[in-house]
């Protein structure tokens, strides 16, 4: 098979320096060497290279050469943004609320992260991506990658696309808490944050990763949500507002609900029903990782849950003024772009 993409060493002297003291994966950059199909027609765009661990050599190209269908269902984010939640509405949503099935079927198994084979180790010899290729129609298939290593018959064969993304501090808050409960890692928030900043968190650069998305969000197949939105608080409701989201990945989706079925589907997507909800919250593969590294003993710390705290501006709690103010500034820095930088701030 030929090669689709390049493989670029990383050569910030920090992340050479670090890497291993902070127990993090070996990294690599991956550049598309193609892209002429992607729909992004402004000139001089080209992809840059996303930041993945070396594993992902072991299936990139057989990755992008992957077979897609016309009914397929992709959800594709960078980290920590909403995905676990919107995975559990749109299958829901596309299933006839098949809430039996939901609950007895791990939404992993339902949903599978497809690439995750190419980031991480499993247990028992899990293969996410033969599970998705095998998966009858409709297939629901998660993935973090940028719009440059999706598979290239996404462009052709046009499935539905769903994208949802976050503001910058809160992916950052939530993605270091999740890089220590799943990864134990071992350096600190402001360490994670300058990784960030200098584009070396694994799926970065991120405000690439959520602009390219917006970019093609002109197409009929693709959908775009917000976390944010998902939050807003209802005045009609005790559960946060999920109310319009839904509603509108209704429509994309062609199906049609009640306003009691719909209200029901929000209750059972609020944030207390999702962390307590065995199908969803990931529990057991939590305390698999903790009980690994010898650390069971934080299985009641609130920040060791895969569903954490789904607060917006959580990051408040965390972040010092001094750095959030200078995540803000990098952002302006990077993304010129009124129309864009909302996304972000």
């Amino acid at each position: 098979m030929i090669m689709s993409v390049n493989y670029l060493e990383i050569t910030d002297p920090t992340y050479r320096t670090s890497w291993k003291k902070r127990n993090q994966p070996g990294f690599v950059l991956v550049e598309p060497k193609q892209y002429w199909r992607i729909p992004i027609r402004e000139p001089g765009w080209k992809p840059l290279p996303c930041c993945l661990t070396t594993r992902f050599k072991n299936m990139a190209d057989e990755f992008r050469a992957m077979k897609v269908h016309k009914d397929d269902v992709w959800l594709a984010s960078y980290p920590k943004s909403g995905t676990t939640w919107s995975q559990e509405m749109i299958w829901l949503i596309c299933n006839n609320l098949d809430y039996e099935e939901a609950r007895k079927k791990l939404l992993f198994m339902r949903f599978p992260f497809v690439e995750i084979n190419g980031i991480a180790d499993l247990p028992g010899g899990m293969d996410f991506f033969k599970l998705a290729q095998q998966m009858p129609s409709p297939r629901f298939i998660k993935t973090h990658l940028p719009v440059g290593l999706l598979p290239d018959q996404i462009w052709t064969v046009k499935p539905k696309l769903v994208y949802v993304y976050r503001t910058t501090k809160s992916v950052i808050v939530s993605y270091y808490h999740h890089s220590v409960t799943l990864s134990n890692y071992k350096g600190t928030l402001e360490e994670f944050t300058r990784s960030f900043m200098r584009d070396l968190q694994m799926y970065s650069p991120y405000h690439e990763h959520v602009i390219e998305y917006h970019k093609i969000s002109q197409l009929d197949n693709v959908l775009l949500l917000n976390y944010e939105d998902m939050k807003k608080v209802s005045v009609k409701h005790s559960f946060q507002d999920l109310v319009s989201v839904v509603k509108r990945t209704c429509v994309f989706f062609n199906k049609s609900y009640t306003d009691e079925q719909i209200a029901e589907l929000c209750n059972h997507l609020s944030f207390e029903s999702m962390q307590n909800n065995p199908s969803v919250n990931a529990q057991e593969m939590v305390d698999m990782l903790l009980a690994q590294s010898d650390r069971l003993d934080e299985r009641e710390n609130e920040d060791r849950r895969f569903i954490r705290k789904g607060k917006v501006d959580g990051w408040k709690a965390d972040l010092t003024q001094e750095l959030a103010d200078e995540i803000d500034d990098w952002t302006r820095s990077k993304v010129k772009s009124e129309k864009y930088q909302k996304l972000f701030l």
